[in-house]
């Protein structure tokens, strides 16, 4: 079969397993000890108006998809879109945080697997023909003292004019890959979020952050485990390979079926939990050292680059 071919197989599984399940996206933070005022909610809570998400499209290639993104004609999560192409989270901060935040990424590569540094005040990433990281997102969060102030699709207003933007590889960017390989994903599946969970596991701390490792998890049929981390550690710019398999107590994990943040997801008796680095991490390491303001991605709404899915940065 042509790489064309199962390009197009997979975007069709895709489309049908998500646009079933209205599948909430990795990142979507929910505070542990629930709602209140000092406290996070699920994101989507916070900014979903309750309608319903309308038919995904498809577009020919990132560009295609940047374009209608910057036109207002897309505004919806890219999980599904563009597969074969690699996906990233956002990061943006004020200069004075960038040498740090980037010491940080190097020393914690697989949590934080850097795609792209922006040069100060540059918004055109070389990874993107013709973006503009401001609008060529669905959705971003802004961030101040640590909290969640707002989600905008239009970044412009509230880009520093000394801002440094950071590219870090998505697990979206391998899902594809395991659908293709018949891997179910069994948050789309239950119609769920993906179970996150803190960690006894130390990033590598840098300047002035620091913080532990979040993981997500997967359940995994034993049988199948092999074949999942050959396919991920292809994919070393999305986090690559598990940090743990099964005895999630080893990483201190105490109940899988109580996540810090997302939702449970059934374990079925054939299957053994499959634990990845997160992209949660830097976010939360970000939020725990101090930073008085910063924009993400907004959860699921990546940035799509022209570069194949497993490419090697």
């Amino acid at each position: 079969m042509s790489t064309e071919a199962e390009l197009t197989n997979t975007e069709r599984r895709l489309s049908s397993l998500l646009l079933a399940s209205g599948q909430p996206q990795e990142g979507s933070l929910k505070n542990p000890n629930g709602e209140g005022p000092d406290g996070y909610r699920d994101v989507r809570d916070v900014f979903s108006d309750g309608a319903p998400e309308p038919p995904k499209l498809s577009f020919a290639s990132p560009f295609e998809l940047r374009r209608a993104i910057r036109a207002g004609e897309f505004n919806t999560p890219t999980n599904g879109m563009c597969p074969g192409f690699m996906q990233a989270n956002l990061i943006v901060l004020e200069e004075k945080y960038a040498f740090d935040f980037l010491l940080f990424c190097q020393k914690n590569k697989q949590a934080c697997p850097l795609v792209e540094v922006l040069d100060v005040g540059c918004v055109e990433a070389q990874c993107g023909r013709g973006s503009d990281l401001r609008v060529d997102l669905p959705k971003y969060c802004i961030y101040k003292n640590g909290k969640l102030e707002s989600e905008v699709h239009d970044a412009t207003p509230f880009w520093p004019k000394n801002a440094v933007a950071f590219l870090i590889g998505c697990s979206f960017s391998y899902d594809g890959a395991l659908l293709a390989a018949d891997i179910p994903l069994r948050s789309v599946e239950q119609n769920k979020n993906v179970p996150m969970y803190k960690t006894n596991v130390a990033t590598k701390p840098a300047g002035i952050f620091h913080g532990n490792v979040v993981v997500s998890m997967k359940p995994i049929k034993a049988t199948d485990v092999a074949k999942e981390v050959l396919i991920t550690s292809q994919y070393p710019q999305a986090h690559g390979p598990p940090l743990c398999v099964g005895c999630p107590q080893s990483i201190g994990i105490g109940d899988v079926s109580k996540p810090d943040w997302g939702d449970a997801v059934e374990i079925l008796e054939d299957e053994v939990p499959v634990f990845h680095y997160c992209g949660v991490t830097p976010q939360q390491v970000l939020m725990e050292s101090g930073v008085d303001f910063f924009i993400s991605h907004s959860p699921g709404h990546m940035f799509v680059t022209d570069l194949p899915s497993d490419t090697v940065v």
